[in-house]
């Protein structure tokens, strides 16, 4: 399906999200989803550890412009819709935790990345502002350069006036010729971010749009519903997607969502104490330091690339990270990947990096709560079952497709 077919079948979803969710003011709300043709196999393991090794470690182009890496399509991402200008022009963007930045492409973009993908338009909106600094960010095979610009920004039922952003013009490499989504939102702090310009979502809580300087996550990679990957939800948390309540802990390095976990193990062995991590929605895998990597890998037999014979996984332990006293438990069949005889680990190590990487491997077992105001983080094991809401809120999305409403985009 062409990348504006599926922007547009995103912004159904959204009326539809809006239009189920009604009666509660005080959230806001907005269908994520995941990348159809994903599957995670040892190869894409492999490509996404060298991805996080450019991501995390920052480099500078030789116009002093900051590097920032972006993952292959391929990756396990997960993207919403979002609206920019005055009318609303609609995109798809990865929600990213482990950046700050936003960006999208520009009309003016040649690149053949940006011809299946949709375009800013800056002239067709009445509250663009031009700005014109020029940025670049560099990703694995390739790099994006543009420039800066202002407009309204949208999503979840808000809108954050003025926002500056990233127009891509020129994107040079493979990596998003394919991709599902046309580009990135960042939702770091503001430390993170390439020129100083302020995260989207602070614009929110800085105008006073969103009730509450809170954000959360509901990610799934299983389930009944095809492409259903779960929701962002602005302003709080809602509790019919987590079991019991959140354990919170505080950010440490209020750049990243950095926080200090008490132990980590397999099964019994106790692998790491009072590391620190991070909880990044654009990354899959869980990624440890080289040393606790070592040993994890010794006690699989695994080689170099993390991979090691097998026959079943139901003799592998949990993997418990331990955080503000509570243990978080993953079962082995979420970090270990079985193809046939041969098993591949999703805990991965890069180097020059001595804090954890708790990507989807963590984030899809537990709702995750990103609270920016008093800079900590919650978790909660989620709830095995996709609600009523959420179901009948799918059904509906999928009943307008069998019906044909898209056409009415043509």
């Amino acid at each position: 399906m062409a990348g504006s077919q599926i922007q547009k079948l995103a912004f159904l979803a959204g009326i539809l999200l809006i239009l189920v969710n009604l009666g509660s003011s005080a959230l806001h709300r907005i269908p994520v989803q995941r990348s159809p043709s994903f599957k995670r196999s040892h190869k894409m393991i492999v490509a996404e550890r060298d991805f996080i090794q450019q991501k995390y470690t920052r480099q500078y182009t030789a116009n002093g412009y900051p590097v920032e890496q972006l993952s292959n399509f391929d990756n396990f991402q997960y993207y919403g819709n979002i609206s920019i200008g005055t009318p609303p022009q609609y995109f798809l963007v990865q929600f990213d935790t482990g950046s700050s930045n936003l960006w999208v492409p520009s009309s003016s973009c040649l690149s053949e990345a940006c011809q299946d993908h949709q375009t800013y338009y800056g002239s067709e909106s009445s509250t663009h502002v031009a700005n014109g600094t020029a940025f670049s960010i560099t990703y694995g095979t390739g790099s994006v350069t543009g420039y800066l610009s202002m407009d309204y920004v949208g999503f979840a039922g808000l809108i954050a006036k003025n926002q500056t952003f990233g127009e891509v013009t020129t994107e040079v490499g493979t990596n998003f010729v394919d991709a599902y989504f046309d580009g990135i939102l960042g939702m770091g702090f503001p430390s993170l971010a390439v020129d100083g310009v302020t995260p989207t979502f602070q614009n929110m809580v800085n105008q006073g749009v969103v009730q509450s300087p809170v954000f959360s996550f509901f990610l799934r990679d299983n389930g009944s519903v095809v492409n259903y990957g779960g929701e962002l939800i602005l302003g709080g948390s809602d509790p019919s997607l987590y079991r019991g309540g959140l354990t919170y802990v505080d950010v440490i390095q209020a750049a990243y969502w950095k926080f200090q976990t008490d132990f980590i193990k397999i099964g019994s062995t106790l692998i790491s104490t009072f590391d620190a991590a991070i909880a990044d929605t654009g990354t899959s895998l869980i990624v440890a330091p080289v040393a606790e990597y070592t040993q994890i890998a010794q006690l699989f037999g695994a080689d170099s690339e993390g991979t090691f014979q097998c026959t079943s996984l139901d003799s592998y332990p949990d993997l418990v990270i331990t955080i503000n006293g509570v243990d978080f438990r993953i079962q082995a069949k979420y970090y270990i990947i079985q193809e046939n005889y041969l098993c591949s680990l999703a805990i991965q190590s890069i180097s020059g990096q001595d804090f954890w990487i708790m990507g989807d491997v963590f984030l899809g077992r537990f709702y995750t709560e990103f609270d920016v105001g008093n800079q900590r983080l919650g978790f909660a094991p989620v709830n095995s079952a996709i609600s009523a809401r959420q179901l009948a809120l799918w059904q509906i999305f999928t009943l307008a497709l069998a019906c044909g409403v898209w056409k009415l985009w043509y």
